[in-house]
């Protein structure tokens, strides 16, 4: 997140709201707002050389006010005002861990609400054969690691930042998906 950045406000239909954003420099939009704030999230998921399927996480920065130490998905954030979902799940990829990452490429699991008045949109992304080159554009990431799905319970109950590890419902929904093209 950047200071100047705003983010897209949407209605409680789902529609964006146009021309409104809510102030990133501010504190996050709680309380009574009836706005709904967008996330985008993506996992990069791959099968490796030995044909395991592993998922992405990035480790958050110690330069972080939120969540610094933890891991977290392997990018996500809000969507900037004037944003479509897709463009702010592009452009999380790339300020996060400094990949591009094409929107056709982004393959669409769920969109779920995690709070009052915030709904996130999550993508997965198949990194199967491309470079384990990542980059730490906005001092956000310190690092990344690939963690095999046979292990990712553990691991997110060991790892993940706190509200990630409670989240049972973001990764019951990932498993469905994963069921549902043939990837487990």
């Amino acid at each position: 997140m950047h200071i100047d950045e705003k983010w897209q406000l949407y209605a409680p239909n789902g529609e964006p709201i146009s021309g409104v954003g809510w102030d990133s420099a501010l504190d996050n939009p709680e309380g009574e707002a009836t706005e709904i704030v967008g996330i985008a999230v993506v996992f990069l998921y791959r099968f490796s050389e030995k044909g395991e399927l592993e998922f992405l996480w990035q480790k958050r920065s110690k330069n972080v006010n939120r969540f610094a130490g933890y891991y977290d998905i392997s990018a996500g954030g809000h969507i900037n005002l004037g944003e479509s979902v897709a463009e702010g799940a592009v452009r999380e990829c790339h300020e996060e861990i400094g990949v591009k990452v094409a929107k056709k490429d982004l393959q669409f699991v769920t969109m779920r609400p995690f709070n009052k008045n915030r709904f996130a949109w999550i993508y997965a992304v198949d990194w199967t054969g491309k470079p384990d080159k990542f980059k730490f554009n906005d001092n956000e990431v310190s690092e990344v690691k690939w963690v095999p799905y046979a292990k990712l319970e553990d691991f997110r109950k060991k790892y993940l930042k706190p509200a990630l590890r409670e989240d049972s419902l973001t990764f019951a929904f990932l498993k469905e998906w994963l069921k549902m093209h043939g990837l487990i």
